[in-house]
């Protein structure tokens, strides 16, 4: 049999297999996760469930699909948020299968098909269930009011929208959001009967019952201002009705609550710093009786979650967190710099600390524990015996379902014989047979001594002694982080014979809030003096012809892309990708530009400083621009809208500078992630095909 290996094609893309949501049963007997993959003769996607189960202490047995459900027109459906009833007999989930998303039901213990359990207007999304087996609390929009009648005078062609909030749009969202509240409701899982427990002009979400069944905590923002100053709260409600009682106080955003088992806190995961982006978000427990929050962190100066960036991830999951069932621990996923793991923490030792997983300066602490984990089970066995799985990635792989145990809060994470299973692997047959580049990491230094974590992809086709061109990629946010994760985009550019370099510039996340401040008030500043420094690192590197090299990035990295062309020519051609170029018009045509903007530019309002706003706007140095300039764009991205594209693109034209506008109906700002796999694939190609042009 031929062991030859191919280089990467774009493709490729549309045989990955995607995993994610991992869900243990109480027992840690059963692990379900969702695996998604492209249509690519539909140009869509489709999920399924899939199962493995184990017995006693023996390891996780051959994955097998639960769910084969299918659309109207036979296409696969998606099915999602798999949910174990406490007694791990049933398993609830979420599917479009009957066309509007509903709550399915399937009995573990006895098989047969899935049962609907809801028939909901707008369908479902967010699924709790209650400890007694019977019930599930979900979230959907308030009913629809009855229509009104051409007799009232009143149209009802759909031509007209009337808006009254200052939130009317999201990316993601096409058109306008609609303006109904979504709150939580109570089915019963046996008779379908439905109970609304939340009311009123507020977005409610991710209900959780308390372990007597008793009480549902959720997520809401209620304050008057809540349109300018969005600080979701902690709130709990009655299963029998009433008036929510408010146990945070708009302190800091927080979300993902979970109850500890004696019922005496609730777990959220988020800070008591404002509306802030740059915050470590932390573990904290709260009493359900109401009082001051247990604030768990201690000197740790990292954030909760997986803020490692990737293109080739669907249904990630949950970062946690999960409590012991002696309610005193709490284990959940942290990020730092380059790598996230399993941490824990504890209501009588709030101290973070490291469980499992590689970290920096010591990758080899488990030769075959995954560099990011992106999502995490956990079950608690009892004699301080706890059950993980959990979702995850490494350099030159996407992602694999894996479970270890942990004793006593460790699972040997410097042994190399750490007891840890690989239970899934979706893409190995199609990896094995590609040409992949591990990157290499290193650091540099930026022009004021700030130590920088960067990597290098070396192309394919290296030979020691011939120059290759080189393309530095930037990512977006600027609050997110590159890692040590697949990128198919990176592999793919090393396979058309391109050194890849990329690197975390101030203001990237897992790094703490003192380098994620660096850049706020500052964008174009010392972060465009990070990436050109990483730029005379790249000329430095043998082989690189510093003549052949080239900028990309998408969001802020889009931003810092039309600001490197404008502040130099050291690039033979860029590619920028749902970018901006226009602050000031940003702020009003954003969905998140009249807060998020004012933020990053350290408070800077409109009428306040508009010449501080557009100097760090780069349509304003559109002139100085001499580097060809590729313009990638989604039509209904509304995170950084077409208008910035557009204003960029007849800018430079009309000064006659070499630009051309790819423009991508029916797309959003998550064109790179989860667009359609045909538009995936000629995004991918476009921006290699640029380079290609121009060198």
């Amino acid at each position: 049999m031929s062991t030859a290996k191919r280089p990467v094609t774009a493709r490729d893309l549309w045989s990955l297999k995607f995993l994610g949501e991992p869900q243990l049963s109480p027992g840690g007997d059963k692990l379900v996760w969702v695996e998604t993959v492209v249509n690519a003769k539909k140009n869509h996607y489709e999920s399924s469930l899939y199962l493995s189960r184990r017995n006693g202490d023996e390891p996780f047995e051959q994955p097998r699909r639960l769910t084969y459900g299918k659309r109207s027109g036979g296409d696969g459906a998606n099915d999602r948020s798999p949910r174990f009833s406490p007694d791990g007999s049933r398993l609830a989930f979420l599917s479009n299968r009957s066309g509007k998303t509903q709550i399915w039901m399937l009995d573990i213990q006895k098989g047969g098909e899935a049962r609907k359990i809801t028939e909901v207007e707008d369908g479902v999304f967010q699924i709790a269930w209650s400890p007694d087996n019977r019930h599930i609390a979900y979230v959907s929009k308030e009913p629809r009011p009855k229509e009104p009648s051409p007799e009232d005078g009143i149209r009802t062609d759909g031509d007209v929208t009337v808006i009254t909030k200052l939130r009317y749009k999201a990316n993601g969202v096409p058109g306008v959001v609609d303006p109904r509240p979504s709150h939580v409701y109570m089915v019963d899982v046996h008779t379908g009967d439905t109970k609304q427990l939340t009311f009123g002009d507020f977005d409610d979400s991710e209900p959780v019952f308390s372990p007597n069944g008793s009480t549902v905590a959720f997520i809401s923002c209620r304050e008057p201002d809540r349109e300018l100053r969005m600080v979701p709260d902690l709130w709990t409600v009655s299963v029998q009705g009433g008036d929510p009682e408010r146990l945070t106080f708009g302190k800091g955003p927080v979300h993902s609550p979970v109850y500890s088992p004696d019922g005496k806190w609730i777990a959220v995961m988020g800070h008591e710093r404002g509306e802030n982006s740059i915050s470590n978000v932390e573990v904290m427990a709260i009493p359900s009786n109401g009082g001051q929050a247990k604030h768990l962190w201690g000197t740790f100066d990292r954030s909760a979650g997986c803020g490692i960036m990737n293109d080739a991830r669907f249904d990630a999951g949950g970062p946690g967190p999960y409590w012991t069932k002696d309610s005193k621990e709490l284990y959940f996923i942290a990020s730092d710099r380059g790598f996230s793991g399993i941490y824990r923490t504890s209501l009588d030792r709030p101290q973070v600390e490291l469980v499992g997983g590689a970290f920096p300066g010591n990758v080899e602490s488990c030769r075959h524990f995954p560099s990011v984990v992106v999502s995490l089970a956990m079950a608690d066995l009892g004699s301080g015996e706890i059950l993980f799985a959990f979702h995850g990635s490494t350099t030159l792989n996407p992602g694999d379902m894996y479970a270890v145990k942990s004793y006593d809060g460790t699972c040997m994470p410097t042994n190399a014989t750490c007891a840890l299973q690989k239970i899934t692997a979706v893409n190995d047959e199609l990896l094995s047979g590609l040409t992949l580049v591990a990157p290499e990491p290193f650091t540099f230094e930026a022009k004021d001594g700030l130590k920088l974590d960067g990597w290098m992809i070396k192309p394919v086709s290296y030979q020691e002694g011939k120059k290759f061109p080189a393309v530095l990629e930037i990512h977006g946010g600027p609050h997110v982080a590159y890692g040590e994760v697949f990128f198919l985009e990176f592999q793919l550019l090393a396979s058309r014979g391109y050194g890849v370099f990329y690197c975390n510039p101030r203001g990237s996340s897992n790094y703490g809030p003192d380098f994620a401040v660096k850049v706020i008030g500052d964008w174009g500043g010392m972060d465009y003096q990070d990436v050109m420094s990483l730029k005379d690192h790249m000329d430095q590197v043998p082989g690189v012809d510093k003549d052949r090299t080239y900028v990309t990035g998408g969001s802020y990295g889009g931003f810092m892309t039309n600001w490197v062309v404008g502040h130099t020519d050291r690039f033979k051609a860029a590619v920028t990708q749902r970018s901006i170029s226009n602050m000031y018009t940003k702020y009003g045509c954003s969905d998140i530009g009249w807060y998020g903007n004012k933020r990053g530019m350290g408070g800077r309002d409109l009428w306040d400083d508009e010449d501080f706003i557009m100097a760090k706007s780069p349509i304003r140095y559109a002139p100085f621009v001499k580097t060809p300039l590729l313009i990638i764009h989604s039509e209904q991205d509304y995170r950084c809208p077409l208008e910035q594209a557009e204003q960029w693109y007849v800018a430079l034209k009309r000064l006659g500078k070499e630009v051309e506008f790819v423009k991508f109906a029916n797309e959003n700002h998550e064109l790179s992630r989860s667009g359609k796999p045909w538009n995936r694939v000629e995004r991918l190609e476009r921006i290699v095909e640029w380079f290609d042009r121009h060198a």
